[in-house]
């Protein structure tokens, strides 16, 4: 029996990685650093080690990524991009060594060490020396075809100085020059355009630009790491052949007999790495013989023949000029410390978060107070301690400023500030705040809620200030005449806007949940509760519903849901019979959101789809694509972007194309939609 507390921390656990996974890898807008996200990856992973019974096969542990945008093309990887395990410390690079040597059963085991680029994971595929396609990480199994914007990249060959017969497919990091990066903000900050907060995130924004013209002007490069197809039988000679064959590789690799000269290449480059005109967060540390490498294999999201070892994080000491409060989108006020520019790991620092109050007395943080700031990952900073105040021989400490207590009224709105018993957290308790509602309507309009393309924060703030949306269902009521009247609107645009709202009114229901920003529900829990509403509403029923059918279920019957605890209930139920959130609820009812049901859990055991990958292709008549993956899925099985030897069922409307052809290349079965139709009524009998 799973102890009730791992289960809730284990679904708490999965939510916080999968948000964080979507704001890294699909925003490029990460919110906690590299050392906060290892640390949550590593607790799941050892509850999960603990109580085996709660592995589940879209947990993070079992996935080395995050989906392909919906904006480009996916594209199946021949072989996994995987990911690849850290290490902290010389005893975890040690214990790293010493498996190493046991699985083998020898000493004699050598090494590469070469850099850790800080840049977008991409795969690059030659066929006879030509290159012919592109792709990020994705998922590690699926990525996005982004060959356009590759092929402006100058240290990409579109051919290999030899024409090497077959398919090749090149693997490395494409990332943007300090140089590059630096004249990158200088023209996002002239257009009064938020600068990128580090060259990862400007490499990453600029290969997924639709337009390849936009990623040619940003000076991006490719170092290769990694090469399939190549007759090689090391590491070493991998690199040597690559560089043969015209692709650029990193000059700061070198090969080390033991451990101990693996660790004097981490010290050496520890302090030398702020010298590069690139950004390197570590070293990586690879078994040299590819015939120890396959030997040792892989896990389900790395390989055992390498590790990455983590630089420490970047510190440094500044002064607290002033400590103001944000809202965030479910109304918590975070302290954040504003400070006196400081450069921390090549980017200068103003601003670093104080968590909550909680903290800030823990740290006895107050202004003027002198700190030590770190970013760990590089991303976002945090006060680490304060650095206590000079005492004057013979005279008292320095006065300090007051301590911070947490404002009465919302810096924001001016409503009241609420705190609850029990909680860490201050709120503002006015649901009408614009701080609140803008942040949640972006939230609603993520991936991970309703996906409307091209309403970003830039354009939610506009529709606010004008008075047009004051919360999501707002969205559904503009007009293109309203649209066509916004700064930088055309006709086009604003038509292309107001298409993709009026698109979104059909959605999956667990997305609308998630959509909703119920406080405690993420997206794994908001899946479980719209399967476990599925069996108790009819066929095709309407929002109002689904709402009217959540609010009656006690929280005894919620927590029955898998993951859904006592305090999950009574959020959900607090939600939903809170009168602004009914109102909010009852907007998205007149504007005609349709919800779209997954079928019960328990009838995917059942189901001819269970266990099997399904690609569709052309046009679906009946339903969306979107709708018929997400029952496939509800179903048991796999929804795939493309077909390979690994696809079970093509599904085929009108225009096909080059999936059919594929399809019956490789023999895999091709039915038509009405098919596929009867194959979900046979489920549903």
């Amino acid at each position: 029996m799973v102890p009730s507390d791992a289960q809730r921390r284990v679904v708490e656990l999965r939510a916080r990685i999968e948000k964080a996974n979507y704001q890294y890898h699909m925003l490029d807008a990460p919110t906690i650093d590299d050392f906060a996200y290892d640390a949550l990856m590593r607790e799941l992973q050892d509850l999960e080690a603990k109580h085996p019974e709660l592995v589940e096969p879209d947990s993070p542990t079992q996935r080395v990524g995050a989906p392909a945008s919906s904006r480009f093309g996916p594209i199946e990887h021949l072989n996994p991009m995987l990911s690849l395990s850290n290490a902290f410390d010389e005893a975890e690079v040690r214990a790293f060594d010493a498996r190493s040597r046991k699985a083998l059963g020898r000493d004699d085991v050598g090494y590469v060490c070469e850099l850790k680029i800080d840049g977008l994971a991409i795969n690059l595929t030659y066929v006879d020396g030509r290159f012919t396609q592109g792709a990020t990480r994705g998922d590690g199994s699926v990525g996005e075809d982004v060959t356009g914007n590759l092929r402006t990249i100058k240290s990409i060959p579109l051919t290999l100085r030899e024409k090497v017969g077959g398919r090749i497919d090149v693997r490395g990091e494409v990332y943007l020059p300090t140089a590059a990066f630096d004249a990158t903000n200088r023209e996002r900050l002239e257009r009064d355009e938020p600068p990128f907060a580090n060259p990862r995130n400007a490499a990453a924004g600029a290969v997924r630009q639709l337009d390849p013209a936009q990623t040619a002007k940003r000076n991006l490069a490719m170092w290769v790491y990694s090469a399939a197809g190549l007759a090689v039988d090391s590491q070493h000679a991998l690199l040597a052949r690559v560089r043969e064959l015209g692709l650029r590789t990193n000059p700061n690799v070198r090969q080390a007999r033991d451990v101990d000269a693996v660790l004097a290449f981490i010290a050496e480059w520890e302090t030398t790495r702020h010298d590069l005109d690139y950004g390197t967060d570590g070293i990586v540390v690879k078994v040299d013989r590819v015939a120890d490498q396959e030997v040792l294999g892989s896990v389900s999201r790395s390989p055992r023949w390498a590790i990455a070892y983590k630089f420490p994080a970047e510190q440094a000491m500044t002064t607290v000029e002033d400590i103001k409060v944000s809202v965030g989108r479910t109304g918590v006020l975070t302290p954040v410390a504003w400070l006196a520019p400081v450069l921390v790991g090549g980017t200068t620092v103003r601003r670093a978060t104080l968590h909550n109050l909680a903290e800030v007395r823990r740290l006895d943080v107050r202004v003027g107070d002198r700190v030590v700031i770190q970013r760990a990952g590089d991303v976002i900073p945090e006060v680490v301690r304060v650095d206590p105040p000079p005492v004057e021989t013979g005279k008292r400490k320095p006065r300090r400023g007051r301590p911070f207590e947490m404002p009465e009224a919302c810096p924001v709105c001016a409503g009241a500030v609420e705190h609850r018993e029990g909680e860490v957290a201050y709120r503002c308790a006015n649901p009408a705040c614009p701080a609140k509602t803008g942040q949640r309507i972006g939230h609603f309009v993520s991936r991970g809620g309703f996906d409307i393309e091209g309403v970003g924060g830039a354009l939610i703030d506009q529709l606010q200030t004008r008075g047009l949306v004051n919360d999501p269902g707002d969205l559904f009521l503009l007009t293109k005449e309203q649209l066509l009247d916004l700064d930088r609107f055309a006709e086009k645009s604003a038509a292309n806007i107001y298409d993709r709202i009026q698109a979104a009114k059909r959605r999956p229901l667990g997305r609308i949940i998630n959509a909703l920003g119920i406080a405690q529900v993420g997206w794994s829990t908001s899946e479980d509760l719209a399967v476990w509403l599925a069996s108790r509403l009819p066929a095709d029923p309407t929002l109002a519903q689904v709402f009217e059918a959540l609010r009656s279920a006690s929280a005894d019957a919620l927590q029955t849901i898998n993951g859904v605890g006592e305090k999950v209930a009574e959020a959900i139920r607090a939600f939903l019979n809170d009168a602004s959130e009914i109102t909010a609820m009852d907007k998205l009812v007149s504007a005609g959101v349709v919800p779209v049901l997954p079928v019960p859990g328990a009838l995917s055991a059942a189901s001819p789809f269970t266990g099997r990958t399904v690609v569709f292709t052309g046009t679906l008549e009946r339903r969306t694509r979107e709708d018929a993956e997400a029952l496939v899925r509800s179903l048991g099985g796999k929804a795939a972007g493309s077909v390979s030897a690994k696809t079970d069922l093509v599904v085929a409307g009108p225009g096909g194309g080059s999936k059919l052809d594929q399809a019956k290349q490789l023999g895999v079965k091709v039915v038509d939609e009405e098919a596929f139709e009867a194959m979900l009524a046979a489920v549903q009998r």
